[in-house]
């Protein structure tokens, strides 16, 4: 009581936080786990069912499907999504002229700001059959005919890995960006004058500075990806829905569109669950230097 009359302050300051957790997160987390346990529809729980979902969920040939289709897309972005950035940041830390960097800095930052509908439509003029791409590729003569992107198997999650890097990829850039601000310009300058060149100070001094940045950035995109819904679900088609159908669309099939809200709660839970372990994994995989 005497730490709770001495800090009062500081507590009633962070209760609104806690208010909202508890009332947006928490409590609809505990109910969509408890609804899991359910056989439910669009009118409510119907009955407790135990462990009837799960049951369902393992020996669902399409759950495993999108799990497989979660991990794999998950992988790309996070890789992908985490290493790319960094160029951009490099870029416009050598950029000298203020008003360039700036254009440069709202240029690869505004990605980020528009909806996925509008990513999608742009990469569908980029790369429909009369599209720039294919346009290029054709006159190059390296096909001979065009590729349809959006119809084919093979270029599903590859589409979905690169619209969703490409869309992020700015805000990355100046989170990179940012933390290179914080570089001492003594250190580089002493660096080039012992001869170190280029690649020598990205490797030897940029790097290791961003390592702590790189981490959270890499937990970022991480757990971001395996929530992939959006670019997922737009780029879902009779042609390339079995291999872009991610734990979060399956839910979503589940619960809204066939009102089966016990299995689409269930489907979620397992996804709660990959997301944990794979935090857990992968923070104990980074190196030291890079851990958050």
């Amino acid at each position: 009581m005497r730490s709770l009359r001495t800090h009062l302050v500081l507590y009633l300051l962070v209760a609104p936080v806690l208010i909202y957790f508890a009332l947006f997160v928490f409590y609809p987390l505990a109910q969509g786990i408890w609804l899991s346990f359910q056989k439910a529809g669009m009118m409510g729980p119907q009955g407790f069912v135990g462990l009837v979902n799960y049951r369902k969920i393992f020996v669902t040939g399409a759950v495993w499907d999108a799990a497989w289709n979660t991990v794999a897309i998950a992988a790309g972005i996070t890789v992908f999504g985490t290493v790319i950035p960094i160029i951009p940041a490099i870029a416009l830390a050598e950029i000298t002229p203020d008003p360039l960097r700036r254009a440069l800095q709202t240029t690869i930052y505004t990605p980020y700001l528009l909806s996925w509908v509008i990513i999608i439509g742009v990469w569908m003029n980029t790369l429909s059959p009369i599209g720039i791409v294919n346009a290029v590729l054709l006159a190059l003569h390296i096909i001979t005919e065009p590729i349809i992107f959006f119809a084919s198997t093979t270029w599903a999650q590859p589409l979905v890995v690169a619209q969703t890097v490409w869309k992020d990829m700015g805000f990355h850039a100046l989170i990179y960006y940012a933390a290179l601000m914080s570089i001492d310009p003594e250190m580089i300058e002493a660096a080039t004058m012992d001869g170190a060149k280029g690649w020598h100070k990205i490797r030897d001094l940029i790097l290791p500075h961003l390592a702590p940045v790189i981490g959270v950035v890499f937990m970022l995109t991480l757990q971001g990806s395996l929530h992939t819904f959006d670019s997922a679900y737009l780029m879902s088609n009779g042609r390339t829905a079995e291999k872009v159908t991610t734990l979060a669309v399956y839910a979503y099939q589940k619960g809204l569109l066939q009102f089966d809200l016990g299995m689409a709660s269930a489907a979620g839970v397992v996804l709660l669950v990959l997301c944990l372990l794979v935090a857990v994994l992968s923070r104990w995989l980074l190196p030291k230097g890079a851990r958050v």
